[in-house]
C-alpha cells in the first residue's frame, strides 16, 4: 500500500507539472493520433476482458455475487469500450460532430461502468453465493441493457445530451460528467485507502483457491489514475492535443493496475503459495499423526469395551477393557471371529442384523435398551453368558464398512432391576391384599354396627316411646324423654350414615348401579353439588370384587372433588364393550396443578391407582388448572 500511495503521489506530481505547463503543451499536436488512441484503447479493452474472464470463473459452478457483479460490469465495459473505438474510428477530431457525439456517449457510458464498478467494491467487498442460473440471468440482463445503450447511441442519439458540437468541442454536459467521474474516482481512492490488506469474497483462513481475491493497492492506484485521465479528457480542446494521448496512458495505466490487483493475484497465488501448500500438508500430516496417538490412548484406558469388526465379522481394533470383559487377552482376539464372544445360538441371527444395519445407511445406534435383547448377550472365555449394553457405529474406508461397538457389561444393573421388579410385584400384591383386607374389615365393622348397635338404639327407643305414655309424667320429665328421642333419632341416622360409608348395603343387596345411585344422590343432598351418573344395570353387574373397587374409585373421586376442586358439577360416564369397561369421572372446577399430582401425599391417587394396577387396569388424569378434572379408568373384563 505503501509503494501504491508513492506511485500515486509522483503521479500527482507530475500531473501538476504538465498542468503548470498546460499552455506550452497545448500547442503540441499529434500529427497521427488515430493510431495512438487505437492501440491505447484496444490494450484496455483486452485487459478488461481478461478482468471479465478471471471474474467470472473464480468459482466455477458456485460463483459469489460480487465476482458476478464485477466480470457483467467490465465484460460491459470492453464492449461500450470497443463501440468507442468504432464509432467514426473513435478518435476525436473529424469533421462529423454526429459521429464525434456517439462516440464519447460511448466513451463516457464505459467509463461510468468502471467508476460505479470500483466504487461498489469498495463499499461491500463480500457477499454470498449465487447459483449458476442466476449468475447467467445477472450476464443477460447487463449484455441486455448494453445492447439497449449501443441501439439508443446509434438509431436516437438526438435524444441524449449532447457531448459535441461541431466548431465548439466539448459541452458543458460532456464536461460535467468528467467531473462527476472524477469525484467518484477519488471518493473510491479514499474508500480503498481506509480497508485493509485484501479484499477477499470468503472467509476461511488458507482458501485462496476458493475465493477471489483482490488487493487494494492497485485498485487505489486505480482508482487515482482514473480520476487524473478523466482531467486531462475534459480539458482538451482538439482532437491533436497531446493531453488525450496522454489522458489514455493514464487509462491503460490504471487498467493494468486493475489487472494486477484482480487478475494477476488469482493467477500466481496458487504457484507462488505452493511451498507454503506443501509446509501446511507436512504440518497437517504430523497433526494427524498426533491425533491418531491420542485417539490410540484413549481407546486403550476407555472403561468401556470397544471392538472394531470389518465386513467378514473379523476383529481389527479392540481395547483392554473389552477383552478382560470376555476374560482373553488383547492379542487373543485381534484377527479373530466376532462369533468367539457371542453365544453360539445368537451368531447367524447377530450376523444378519449387522449386515442390515449397515445397509440401512444409518451410521450409529443404541443396542440392548431393554435386557431381553437378544442379540447383546455375550459369552466369557469360560463360558459364562452376560448381558451387554451397547451402541453401534458404521463407517466406510476405502470402499469397505467397518463396524464399531462400544458397550459395557450390565450384569448387576440387570441383577438390580430384576430385584426391584420383583419387590414391586410384592408391593402390589401387597397393597391389593391389604386393600382386599380393609374391604373385609370395612364390612364387618358396618355389619357390626347396622345389626348390632343400630337394633339397640332402635330398641332404646322403642323403650322410650312407651314411657313417653305414661301420664304420670311431669311435663319438665316429658320434656327431656322427648329431648332423649330425639338424640336417639339423631344417633341412629348417623349411626347408618358410618355404615354406609364403611359398606353401602345397596352394594350388597342391588349391585353397583344402585349403590352408586345412592351415592349421586347421597352426594348432590350433603354437599349440594350436580351429580349426573350415565350408565345402567346391565353395564354395572360384575363381580364383587370389581364392584367394591369401582365403588371406592368413585366414592374417593367425589371426596376429592369436595375437598380441593370447589367444582359445581360432576360428571360419571360408563361405557362397555365384551373386554372392556370404562369409565369416566369428570368436574368443572379448578384443576389440578402438576406438582400437586407429583406430591408423596397424594394417597387418594395413590389409592385408586393401586385399586386399577390390582384389575390390569389403565389409570389417567387429565387436569389443567382452571380447567377442571378428568379420571379416565379402562379395566380389562376378561
Amino acid at each position: 500500500m505503501v509503494k501504491a500511495r508513492w506511485t500515486a503521489g509522483l503521479l500527482a506530481l507530475l500531473s501538476i507539472v504538465l498542468w503548470l505547463n498546460h499552455a506550452t503543451l497545448s500547442t503540441i499536436q499529434m500529427p497521427a493520433p488515430l493510431p495512438v488512441h487505437t492501440v491505447l484503447e484496444t490494450i484496455t479493452i483486452v485487459i478488461f476482458t481478461s478482468v471479465f474472464i478471471v471474474c467470472w470463473n473464480a468459482f466455477g459452478g458456485a460463483r459469489k455475487k460480487s465476482s458476478v457483479i464485477l466480470a457483467v460490469a467490465f465484460l460491459c465495459t470492453a464492449i461500450l469500450g470497443f463501440m468507442h473505438a468504432i464509432s467514426f474510428q473513435g478518435m476525436p477530431g473529424f469533421p462529423d460532430a454526429a459521429d464525434m457525439h456517439k462516440s464519447l456517449l460511448f466513451w463516457l457510458l464505459s467509463r461510468s461502468f468502471i467508476a460505479t464498478t470500483l466504487l461498489g467494491l469498495a463499499l461491500a467487498p463480500e457477499s454470498s453465493e449465487v447459483s449458476p442460473t442466476q449468475a447467467y440471468l445477472v450476464l443477460i440482463a447487463g449484455l441486455i441493457a448494453t445492447a439497449g445503450w449501443m441501439i439508443m447511441v446509434f438509431a436516437l442519439p438526438h435524444l441524449l445530451p449532447l457531448t459535441y458540437i461541431q466548431g465548439e468541442g466539448q459541452t458543458s454536459f460532456k464536461i460535467a460528467c468528467e467531473a462527476g467521474l472524477i469525484a467518484i474516482n477519488l471518493f473510491t481512492a479514499y474508500q480503498l485507502n481506509k480497508r485493509g490488506k485484501a479484499i477477499s469474497e470468503s472467509a476461511g483462513p488458507g482458501k485462496q483457491g476458493e475465493r477471489l481475491q483482490i488487493e487494494r493497492a492497485p485498485l487505489f492506484l486505480a482508482a487515482t489514475l482514473l480520476a487524473t485521465s478523466e482531467v486531462y479528457f475534459a480539458i482538451y480542446t482538439d482532437g491533436n492535443d497531446v493531453f488525450v494521448a496522454i489522458g489514455h496512458v493514464f487509462q491503460l495505466l490504471a487498467a493494468i493496475a486493475i489487472y494486477r490487483g484482480m487478475v494477476s493475484v488469482n493467477i500466481h497465488t496458487p504457484y507462488a503459495s505452493l511451498a507454503e501448500t506443501s509446509q501446511n500438508l507436512a504440518n497437517s500430516a504430523a497433526e494427524l499423526s498426533m491425533e491418531r496417538e491420542r485417539l490410540s490412548r484413549m481407546i486403550d484406558t476407555a472403561i468401556d469395551g470397544i471392538i472394531t469388526i470389518n465386513e467378514s465379522q473379523s476383529i481389527i481394533l479392540v481395547n483392554p477393557a473389552a477383552a478382560a470383559t470376555f476374560g482373553y487377552e488383547v492379542d487373543d482376539l485381534m484377527g479373530a471371529s466376532l462369533d468367539l464372544v457371542l453365544p453360539e445360538r445368537h451368531r447367524k441371527v447377530h450376523g444378519k442384523h449387522v449386515q442390515q444395519f449397515g445397509e440401512t445407511g444409518e451410521t450409529r445406534r443404541k443396542m440392548g435398551g431393554n435386557f431381553d435383547d437378544f442379540y447383546v448377550t455375550g459369552v466369557k472365555a469360560n463360558g459364562d453368558e452376560f448381558p451387554i449394553e451397547a451402541s453401534i457405529s458404521s463407517q466406510i474406508e476405502n470402499g469397505k464398512r467397518f463396524y464399531t461397538v462400544i458397550f459395557r457389561d450390565i450384569t448387576e444393573r440387570k441383577v438390580a432391576k430384576e430385584k426391584m421388579a420383583l419387590y414391586h410385584d410384592e408391593l402390589t400384591q401387597l397393597s391389593a391384599a391389604l386393600q382386599s383386607i380393609r374391604e373385609e374389615e370395612r364390612k364387618h365393622i358396618a355389619r357390626e354396627l347396622h345389626d348390632d348397635l343400630g337394633q339397640l338404639l332402635a330398641a332404646l327407643r322403642m323403650d322410650l316411646s312407651l314411657l313417653q305414655r305414661d301420664s304420670v309424667l311431669t311435663g319438665k320429665t316429658q320434656q327431656t324423654i322427648n329431648s332423649m328421642d330425639q338424640l336417639l333419632l339423631t344417633s341412629i341416622t348417623t349411626l347408618r350414615r358410618i355404615a354406609t360409608d364403611l359398606r353401602p348395603r345397596a352394594l350388597d343387596e342391588g349391585g353397583l348401579y344402585f349403590a352408586l345411585q345412592t351415592l349421586q344422590k347421597d352426594f348432590s343432598q350433603r354437599h349440594g353439588i350436580a351429580c349426573d351418573l350415565q350408565a345402567n344395570e346391565e353395564q354395572l353387574a360384575l363381580d364383587d370384587a370389581r364392584s367394591t373397587a369401582i365403588f371406592r374409585i368413585v366414592q374417593e373421586s367425589l371426596t376429592n372433588v369436595v375437598r380441593h376442586a370447589g367444582a359445581t358439577e360432576v360428571q360419571i360416564s360408563f361405557e362397555r364393550t365384551p373386554d372392556t369397561l370404562s369409565f369416566r369421572i369428570a368436574d368443572n372446577g379448578k384443576g389440578i396443578e402438576a406438582d400437586e399430582m407429583r406430591k408423596s401425599r397424594s394417597f387418594g391417587l395413590v389409592g385408586m391407582r393401586e385399586r386399577v394396577k390390582a384389575m390390569h387396569g389403565n389409570f389417567l388424569v387429565d387436569s389443567q388448572p382452571g380447567e377442571g378434572t378428568q379420571l379416565k379408568i379402562n379395566l380389562p373384563l376378561s
